[in-house]
């Protein structure tokens, strides 16, 4: 995970955010007693206020608005849940289902914390929280069923056999023993239509992980910095676009 120099210092008493995404109030709780992923590191705020923007409309509209209007999204390394409350205000009713997981069970109390702290948010009814270990997949049987069934969800994600439109992530490529199991579960869980968002503290993610995503068949770019909130620009936090790439791809 990033340095400690990395953590967020937040207002008040220092133990809760708000931040507005599309004037939807944002709360979160910090608990570092659960871990690393208890707080709210740089990289997720950063992320949380490029949602903010208007940027990530664009690809999702010149990606599926002329495919599909609903959108599966899944968010690996959640941690604290704080994005996917994030995700929860900028997509409200697009949101099909959304999948938010962390690689064990200890921060799903955490997770569940962050979603009660939300309840204002629509669609509560379409989140399941689950554990996800990356490049873990156990065959298991499931039946025909709505996609909003949250055990349906859980066992197709627990098998790998379903794919999502929107991936997000932060500080996930922290070390470097995890980048094949998380390359992995990207594989699994994407296609070429896949939108896949990493945020990156740079000194922590190294050069190496972005030729695994090379050579499993992803192509990359980093967002420019001006596409980051102000006080996210020329810092060494980076929000990466990731794709598989096909024929037609030209990167």
């Amino acid at each position: 995970m990033a340095a400690s120099e990395n953590k967020v210092l937040l207002d008040n008493n220092n133990d809760a955010f708000a931040l507005k995404i599309k004037n939807e109030p944002i709360y979160f709780e910090q608990s570092w007693d659960t871990g690393i992923g208890g707080g709210l590191w740089s990289t997720g705020l950063a992320m949380g206020k490029y949602l903010e923007s208007q940027h990530l409309e664009t690809n999702l509209q010149r990606t599926f608005y002329t495919r599909k209007e609903k959108l599966n999204v899944l968010e690996l390394g959640s941690g604290n849940g704080f994005l996917a409350v994030c995700l929860l205000a900028y997509l409200k009713d697009r949101i099909e289902n959304l999948v938010v997981t962390d690689l064990d069970d200890d921060h799903l109390a955490l997770m569940k914390q962050t979603m009660n702290s939300n309840h204002h948010l629509p669609n509560h009814d379409r989140v399941t929280l689950m554990e996800h270990k990356w490049g873990h997949f156990v065959p298991t049987a499931t039946t025909e069923s709505n996609n909003n069934d949250s055990s349906i969800i859980k066992a197709q994600v627990q098998s790998g056999t379903v794919c999502f439109d929107l991936i997000i992530g932060s500080d996930v490529a922290y070390h470097p023993d995890l980048y094949d199991v998380l390359i992995q579960s990207l594989c699994r869980f994407s296609t070429s239509k896949t939108i896949i968002l990493l945020g990156v503290t740079m000194v922590d993610t190294r050069p190496m992980f972005f030729h695994k995503l090379c050579e499993n068949g992803f192509c990359y770019e980093r967002y420019a910095d001006h596409l980051l909130h102000p006080n996210f620009r020329g810092s060494t936090f980076g929000i990466f676009v990731v794709q598989k790439k096909n024929k037609e791809d030209r990167f």
